[in-house]
């Protein structure tokens, strides 16, 4: 069976509309906004390019597969994600940020920092090397504030071919246990599409 994910335009966006690099990346605070203040919002539109057949997400563009996480996560709209999620019982959201037109240069330690504007008082608790379906690249963990609330963050920024994939998995602290090992097997489901 397969499910089509697509809009054809979404009534609410949950991340700003930026021009540029830079503002094509969902920070911190456009996850958050999906996973902790999400439970404000209303009306969000849930759609992302590409297909799912038996569980497994195609990318439209045939350059990777993964399996999103299961219930109760639910995907929503992240302007500038390829595919985000929240779980509103943890305040959570995990997703995945793919960029092939104008993938940033630059080491993946440096280039990983991206994803982190906008968060205050960051106290890292792990920056390492990480592999992934034979791909190289970077695995940061951190707690911070934003907004005045704590948050804990996870995230893995690979580069393959022409592009660059950003996972990121943001939740409060308290809560950031129990999301995580969907968050693992969502990365670890990641498998890169050899092309001819």
């Amino acid at each position: 069976m397969e499910a089509w994910f697509g809009c054809e335009a979404a009534p609410e966006r949950l991340g700003p509309s930026f021009s540029g690099r830079s503002g094509r990346i969902p920070t911190i605070t456009a996850w958050l906004r999906t996973g902790l203040l999400l439970i404000l919002l209303f009306a969000v539109a849930a759609c992302a390019g590409g297909m799912t057949e038996e569980g497994t997400y195609r990318d439209p563009q045939r350059r990777f597969t993964l399996r999103p996480p299961p219930a109760p996560w639910q995907l929503v709209d992240l302007d500038g994600a390829r595919l985000a999620f929240r779980l509103p019982a943890l305040m959570a959201g995990m997703g995945l940020r793919v960029d092939c037109e104008s993938p940033e240069p630059g080491p993946l330690p440096s280039v990983s920092r991206h994803l982190f504007f906008g968060l205050r008082d960051m106290q890292f608790l792990s920056r390492d090397p990480v592999v992934l379906a034979s791909v190289g690249g970077f695995r940061t963990r951190l707690i911070a504030r934003l907004e005045e609330m704590p948050v804990e963050v996870e995230a893995v920024t690979l580069r393959h071919q022409d592009c660059l994939y950003d996972f990121l998995y943001v939740a409060p602290p308290d809560h950031f246990a129990q999301g995580q090992k969907d968050f693992e097997a969502f990365l670890k489901s990641w498998m890169p599409v050899a092309t001819p």
